[in-house]
């Protein structure tokens, strides 16, 4: 890999170091404790606050708003306070039963049938409090509550629906393998202060991957969209909801900072010149070990005997620490979202919030797939003691193809493994490790692109444990 290719992550790092804050164990996983209940009027909508109220032939011919002096709005206020208080009293763990059905009565609701036209078959698949709070905190609440604002003349700003985010959290993933290493959801807990430079720069480098440097294009000017008038609005809504930036986002939480244990990425590098290896990081230490098979005569010429090259070296730590957080945190990773928060638009002029009878057509989002023949699969693990390995996965070899995590972390191994400084590594071999990945399992039926280290590498491995720290 040439140095032009890992330059965007040079960039981004030399950008956000200056936010780089001192290491303390990710060790705050408890979530924040539930807000008291706010003092709200009693629910007086005559309906109960779960049961879908009466429905309303509003979809045929078009959508439409409720009056401003309806019953049907009246009602519609009371659903949404009585939702937005339930909101405020959400426990963190529990499964938030009442907030959901409550949101698809309100979503059913004749007063919303512009948002179903808008937001068609929008569902609710929220497991915990924490996640439907922070759902409705990021938008939800101001979207279900612009089109009761826009009936009564409160408010001329439609809002656009954000992604629901992905909370993680040992709330939410208690059985996680790695939930003992996650944050709270708590922006301000110092489990996720630590990380907040590596997030910073893995989500301008998803935004990067995606967009590059292009600047907002798109033109949502009623006048320029011609069509009926009936669909005005409609074709204005699309254009700006198009127009959102999607990318891949992290979650709410994550992973704290990972600091012990061993990083160990094998797996064969190169194309026409290409290496088997395996190289060992210590989280603890930054160092080194590199492992390579790059004897390919006796692949072509039946040759047996093989030279194993061996090398020591010591990584900065703070590097090796990021490409490892990206590493384990790709499984976590939302591939498309809108992520903005600036997602208010004032209605143009002359423009009414109703829908068409007929729906328009949407457009689809997504990543496209690339590859090369030059691509490889790398695969990592990392081990923190005899038979704990507590997490493991795969990276695509030079650059990560269509997805941009697993983009990130590999170019960050890169440039850490560029700047490695030779010479005997900071920590010993530990015997464990080369126990830990002589016992991989064999690589899936239906992917057989990784093969674990060759038994010709494991040997140099055990060799090197009797050398010590320093390869010669």
């Amino acid at each position: 890999m040439s140095d032009r290719t890992f330059a965007p992550v040079l960039l981004a790092w030399l950008a956000c170091a200056a936010c780089s804050t001192p290491a303390p164990p990710p060790s705050a996983l408890h979530e924040p404790a539930a807000a008291p209940p706010p003092t709200r009027a009693p629910d007086s909508s005559p309906h109960g606050a779960d049961e879908a109220p009466p429905t309303r032939e509003l979809i045929q011919p078009g959508a439409d708003l409720c009056s401003a002096d309806s019953d049907a709005l009246v009602d519609a206020r009371a659903r949404y306070d009585a939702l937005d208080g339930l909101a405020q009293r959400l426990d963190p763990a529990a499964p938030p039963t009442a907030f959901v059905s409550q949101a698809k009565a309100l979503y059913q609701h004749e007063c919303l049938a512009v948002a179903r036209g808008d937001q068609p078959g929008l569902d609710f698949e929220i497991a915990t409090g924490i996640e439907a709070k922070t759902y409705w905190e990021a938008g939800l609440d101001l979207w279900f509550r612009a089109y009761l604002d826009f009936s009564d003349g409160a408010d001329n700003t439609v809002w656009l629906l954000p992604s629901q985010p992905s909370v993680v959290t040992p709330l939410t993933r208690p059985s996680d393998p790695l939930a003992s290493w996650m944050c709270s959801a708590d922006p301000e807990d110092p489990c996720v202060q630590r990380v907040a430079a590596w997030r910073s720069r893995a989500q301008r480098t998803f935004e990067l991957f995606k967009y590059g440097g292009s600047p907002d294009l798109a033109n949502c000017d009623p006048a320029e969209n011609e069509g009926p008038e009936e669909g005005a609005y409609a074709r204005w809504r699309a254009c700006e909801s198009e127009a959102l930036r999607r990318h891949a986002s992290l979650p709410v939480g994550g992973l704290g900072a990972i600091e012990d244990g061993w990083v160990v990425v094998y797996g064969r590098r190169g194309h026409y010149q290409y290496c088997d290896a395996v190289a060992a990081l210590d989280l603890s230490s930054g160092a080194h070990y590199r492992f390579a098979d790059c004897d390919h005569r006796r692949e072509l010429d039946g040759i047996a005997a093989a030279r194993v090259e061996v090398e020591t070296s010591t990584i900065p730590i703070e590097l090796l620490r990021e490409f490892a957080w990206v590493a384990l945190s790709v499984r976590y990773v939302k591939r498309s979202a809108v992520t903005e928060r600036a997602l208010g638009r004032e209605l143009p002029e002359g423009l009414r919030m109703a829908r068409p009878a007929e729906p328009l057509s949407g457009t689809g989002f997504g990543l496209r797939g690339t590859g090369s023949s030059g691509h490889t699969t790398l695969g990592w693990i990392w081990t923190r003691a005899s038979k704990q390995s507590p997490a493991h996965g795969e990276l695509s070899w030079p650059d990560g193809l269509s997805d941009p995590a697993d983009d990130h972390a590999v170019r960050l191994l890169d440039f850490a493994e560029r700047r490695s400084a030779p010479g005997c590594a900071a920590k010993k071999l530990p015997a464990w490790l080369v126990d830990n990945l002589g016992a991989l399992p064999p690589p899936k039926v239906d992917n057989g692109r990784l093969d674990p280290p060759s038994e010709l590498l494991l040997a140099a491995m055990r060799r090197q444990l009797k050398k010590g720290r320093c390869a010669k």
